[in-house]
């Protein structure tokens, strides 16, 4: 791979506190590693990966690009898909996930796969080296979304695919005490780079140049705050957004306690949207 270009609008690159996570203590890191594990369980998005996977049209040998795959939780997936003679290539910022990527890799069996250290908006991949690229909850965290998508494009060959799949982490959440839930909604519109990225993606993805642009949704849905998942994700990460100043403690407090109770009794069920696209790459 070619060292990244810069592109000439870096200025104007974003990113939320994902963009720091080198600088942060191993613990609170490897606590963020593991909710992405959890949710990458969850039905709806691995019914999105799927999706988009099975659209980009990988035949079995092709190279793939991942950017921004974080701590490798695809990496069976994709294997599958391309098989051992196809290649796999992961890009993430986060030292800590491409460690953790590469050990997952080595552990789940033999593939032609390799995970460096990248960001999303100027990959050191040749132009058109890959059959396709896709992001997964990324554009959310790192931007401008053209800006990445762009990228993604220029690496793929013509007639190849590119996909993302993201998720408004606005939550349809039983409560009773309505003012802690607008609380912490709002601490997660807070915590992102851009918050309404998954319900743009087809504006993206022409503005990016690509074509037969295909979008979907998955609704993600549980009756009980006990799937481990959920918990990680509403419950176990509400220590570092207090310690971010994102939510005040109190109010966290309140709506832990309030949906705490709620599920004890049978009474507690949480959802939220997630979106995936799928576009081409045009041919010359």
């Amino acid at each position: 791979m070619t060292q990244p270009q810069m592109n000439r609008s870096a200025e104007a690159w974003g990113s939320d506190f994902f963009g720091g996570l080198n600088e942060l203590p191993p613990e609170p890191v490897a606590g963020i590693g593991h909710i992405l594990d959890a949710m990458a369980t969850l039905p709806a998005f691995r019914d999105a990966r799927q999706w988009v996977l099975g659209n980009l049209g990988v035949p079995p040998g092709g190279p793939i690009l991942e950017a921004g795959c974080g701590n490798g939780a695809s990496h069976t997936e994709l294997h599958a898909i391309v098989g051992p003679r196809g290649r796999i290539v992961g890009i993430d910022p986060t030292k800590v996930f491409i460690e953790t990527a590469r050990s997952r890799s080595k552990q789940q069996g033999p593939a032609n796969a390799t995970y460096e250290i990248g960001d999303v908006r100027a990959l050191g991949c040749k132009e058109g080296e890959f059959d396709a690229v896709f992001c997964d909850k990324v554009l959310i965290h790192a931007g401008p979304a053209v800006a990445a998508l762009r990228e993604m494009a220029r690496v793929t060959r013509p007639g190849g695919g590119v996909g993302a799949i993201e998720w408004l982490p606005f939550f349809a959440m039983s409560a009773t005490d309505l003012t802690a839930l607008a609380a912490f909604n709002d601490l997660l519109q807070k915590a992102v780079y851009e918050y309404f990225v998954s319900v743009n993606l087809a504006r993206h993805f022409q503005a990016a140049g690509l074509e037969n642009i295909r979008t979907r949704a998955f609704l993600a849905h549980t009756t009980s705050l006990d799937e481990p998942a959920w918990r990680a994700f509403i419950v176990h990460q509400m220590p570092m957004f207090i310690q971010a100043g994102l939510i005040e403690e109190s109010q966290a407090r309140a709506f832990l306690n309030d949906i705490e109770a709620l599920n004890a009794a049978g009474a507690f069920s949480a959802s939220f949207i997630v979106q995936a696209a799928t576009g081409t790459k045009p041919l010359p």
